[in-house]
């Protein structure tokens, strides 16, 4: 029910948007990092990492202060880890993720500096996962980690950024934008979990 409802919102969002007339359209491509925070239910200890993605931005200007910015992601890879050492003996647990993620996201810019909000839909491309036990003076022992991951993933996301003119036609865009999770990201009946994420953005933008 909740994964309906959010995906009619979604399509509600960009029909809405799409009947406006946009004065300028601005397109290029994106690059963007990441930080990672997994949280579950019961859990011990801390999941965290870093990652990547790359793909593009579409930024829909209608007047000098509403607008739409819409990023589609990829490769969008988040990835975590805990490492937990008793003794003479560690334990990793490492957790790789990547997804196709587009972000409608509806946008107020003022003199340059934009505030973003909206839904973001991420649909999983690739999913991994390992433990590695090492004890002292052995060599590691390392085991696939198989963990049911959902098909799609669902946030809303707000942030900020700003737009540096470099030339008439050509602009920096860079931003910075928390991913709420609204969904699970494995698939693990009776225990709730989600990731939350810190995008930093970069994108060059031609106006076309």
């Amino acid at each position: 029910m909740k994964k309906t409802f959010l995906s009619t919102a979604i399509l509600v969002f960009i029909i809405m948007f799409s009947n406006l007339s946009a004065q300028t359209v601005k397109i290029g491509p994106r690059l963007t990092g990441n930080m990672n925070i997994y949280n579950q239910d019961g859990l011990t200890g801390t999941y965290s990492g870093i990652g990547i993605g790359i793909g593009g931005a579409i930024d829909f200007s209608f007047n000098r202060t509403i607008g739409m910015l819409v990023n589609l992601t990829v490769f969008d890879m988040k990835n975590f880890s805990n490492t937990k050492t008793q003794g003479t003996t560690t334990q990793e647990q490492s957790l790789t993720l990547s997804y196709l993620t587009i972000d409608p996201l509806f946008k107020a810019e003022f003199s340059g500096f934009y505030l973003v909000g909206g839904p973001s839909l991420g649909v999983k491309l690739n999913s991994s996962g390992e433990t590695s036990t090492i004890v002292t003076g052995q060599a590691p022992n390392i085991q696939p980690l198989n963990i049911e991951t959902n098909s799609v993933k669902f946030d809303i996301a707000v942030g900020t950024g700003y737009n540096f003119k470099l030339a008439p036609d050509l602009t920096l865009g860079s931003d910075f934008i928390a991913y709420i999770p609204l969904s699970n990201t494995f698939d693990t009946p009776g225990i709730s979990n989600s990731t939350l994420s810190l995008k930093l953005g970069v994108s060059i933008k031609f106006t076309i």
